[in-house]
């Protein structure tokens, strides 16, 4: 009698035991909202933009967002979260682009995103000093690391500068600096190599805290993360940021190959939308 009881405690602490050893792997898993295939990306945004065959990206979608569109400048901003600045887009299709991949700027076609599977809060570089703030977004193939480094140079004209009181502030475009001064800011600011690395993914954070509530005088809301269950505008409630956060992988169901539906190639983007092409390599000359 007394061995059944040791054998009842002994296969009850074991599975104690291995409950406690699983559920912090359950936890990690849990920061995706879903598991879904690149193909989605395809799908989803297809109603919102043009997927295109370049000859240097491969496939690459572009916005129907108007001619002032911008990535991290236009319908959104930063809010500070516990894997530092975080972009909030009020585009439905923002929880893909903004959060995945890397944007890149094109004499053929204007912004462009180029798809890559690993989730970050923002895929951008940022700048500080006196009391003055920017950010640009990294291009295809730059690593959070390598965008520290000298061998990488953002183009000047992606750059987007504001008194760095009102950087997490919803209008901060009504303060951004004129973009004919990037080069004086550029030449006046440092990299800020703030990162936080999660699951063994480095992000770059961007201005810390402590910085912000120096120069603004007030506590910084520091926002959890929270997984929305399906594609949308990403929301700020109460202490979370709500945005879709799947697990993207290369791969397709069954053996097809991942394909943009409507798909067009350069040349024939440029003969269907030829006024979309912009006039000058300056984004910002489109503007003003």
């Amino acid at each position: 009698m007394c061995m059944k009881k040791i054998l009842k405690t002994t296969v009850a602490f074991v599975v104690i035991l291995s409950l406690l050893i699983i559920a912090p792997a359950n936890k990690a898993k849990a920061q995706f909202s879903a598991s879904i295939s690149i193909q989605s990306f395809y799908n989803d945004l297809a109603p919102y933009g043009q997927w295109v065959d370049d000859p240097e990206f491969g496939y690459v979608w572009i916005p129907d967002a108007g001619p002032h569109f911008r990535p991290y400048y236009s319908s959104g901003h930063w809010v500070m979260t516990r894997y530092g600045a975080m972009w909030a887009s009020d585009y439905s299709w923002g929880w893909a682009p903004f959060h995945y991949g890397r944007w890149a700027y094109s004499s053929y076609y204007g912004w462009i995103w180029v798809p890559d599977t690993v989730w970050g809060p923002a895929w951008v570089s940022w700048r500080t000093g006196g009391d003055y703030c920017g950010w640009a977004p990294l291009g295809p193939g730059i690593s959070v690391s390598l965008s520290f480094g000298r061998g990488y140079s953002v183009p000047y004209d992606w750059w987007v500068f504001v008194p760095q009181r009102y950087c997490l502030s919803a209008s901060f475009y009504s303060y951004r600096i004129a973009p004919e001064r990037n080069t004086t800011y550029i030449n006046n600011t440092t990299i800020i190599n703030n990162t936080y690395v999660n699951n063994n993914v480095t992000y770059a954070a961007g201005p810390r805290v402590n910085d912000i509530e120096r120069v603004t005088h007030s506590k910084v809301p520091v926002y959890n993360v929270a997984n929305a269950s399906r594609p949308g505008r990403t929301s700020v409630q109460s202490n979370a940021v709500n945005v879709y956060r799947p697990q993207v992988t290369n791969t397709s169901k069954g053996n097809s190959k991942p394909v943009p539906p409507a798909v067009v190639t350069r040349d024939q983007f440029v003969k269907i939308y030829p006024e979309t092409i912009p006039k000058s390599n300056n984004f910002w000359n489109s503007i003003y």
